[in-house]
């Protein structure tokens, strides 16, 4: 499985595809332990195996897993040598992968080749191209994007969730005084309105600045939450905004809607996949492939959208 929450999150719909076209198969998922989690959560897969810290313990650990398991088929979502080395341990009879025009991956024993989308990669999404390589190989018949909706989690009204940082980009992270002025704004449209952010441990410190620097009402749950906790808190909220995050892939996920703020990266290819109520926010004059600074979009404007999306939400909001 993919090593970012974002990525993780985009492959669930194409796990749930490998279900609906093989009912028989037994799926074990091979993920960073954090994700364990999310496994319980979603009804995708059959089994989760941890990946250790540190190479070879992981090599030894799936090496001996599967020679016990004797797995037929691996599906490789990661793209890396190091993932194609763990694989040729695990001994699947067939290790499946794409591979990006440039590279090469001599240890599986089936390819999906990107070179023939070369120009077309910047305007295809990214669960296109699993679905387009997963149909190559007659895995799946097609991937529906329809939520993870979590039914006993009630939403409550007014309540906007916030992620304010980004775990393996700084340039997505919008300004905290951009932050501090939009939600500013938005409180005085919606009186009542609260604020939750969240995010990992290392997003504390832009999570508190923006705490601090806003007279909103806002209540910090960065860093204290694990995967399963933050989708059930995202889900509850009646919007969530950020950045192009993986937590904005999980709101997406569980059917909130949800306003990503893009800037460098492309909403194209990343944007939230999910059938639920999603707005992509660019910079005025920015591509639609990205590539704009964040920091050129304008706090006042951002809250008028947002107001506005929230308003069209069924139950509404108070707007003055």
């Amino acid at each position: 499985m993919p090593n970012w929450l974002g990525d993780f999150v985009m492959a669930l719909p194409h796990l749930r595809a490998i279900k609906a076209r093989q009912p028989e198969a037994q799926l074990t998922l091979i993920a960073k332990p954090q994700f364990k989690d999310l496994f319980e959560l979603f009804p995708v897969a059959d089994e989760f195996v941890p990946l250790q810290k540190g190479g070879f313990r992981n090599l030894r650990t799936l090496s001996a897993q599967g020679r016990e398991a004797k797995p037929e088929c691996q599906v490789m979502f990661t793209n890396s040598l190091r993932g194609d080395l763990e694989a040729w341990f695990v001994g699947a009879e067939k290790r499946l992968g794409m591979v990006y025009p440039g590279r090469h991956r001599p240890l599986l024993t089936g390819v999906y080749r990107l070179s023939a989308f070369k120009d077309e990669l910047d305007v295809t999404h990214q669960t296109a191209l699993l679905e387009d390589f997963l149909k190559s190989f007659d895995l799946i018949d097609s991937v529906d994007a329809l939520p993870f909706f979590l039914g006993a989690v009630e939403r409550v009204q007014n309540r906007v969730g916030i992620i304010a940082g980004s775990s393996n980009n700084p340039q997505k992270c919008w300004a905290v005084e951009n932050w501090c002025r939009m939600m500013d704004r938005f409180s005085e449209r919606v009186p009542g309105c609260e604020f939750v952010l969240f995010g990992t441990e290392s997003d504390r410190s832009i999570s508190e600045a923006v705490s601090k620097g806003s007279t909103a009402t806002t209540r910090d749950r960065t860093g204290q939450t694990n995967m399963r906790e933050l989708a059930g808190d995202l889900a509850a909220c009646d919007l969530v905004v950020g950045n192009d995050t993986g937590g904005m892939h999980l709101a997406n996920a569980v059917g909130t809607p949800v306003a990503v703020l893009f800037g460098p990266t492309n909403p194209l290819v990343t944007g939230p996949f999910f059938d639920a109520p999603r707005l992509n926010i660019q910079p005025e004059g920015c591509p639609p492939e990205g590539g704009s600074s964040i920091q050129l979009l304008e706090s006042g404007a951002v809250a008028d959208q947002l107001v506005e999306m929230l308003q069209s939400q069924t139950g509404g909001c108070n707007v003055d």
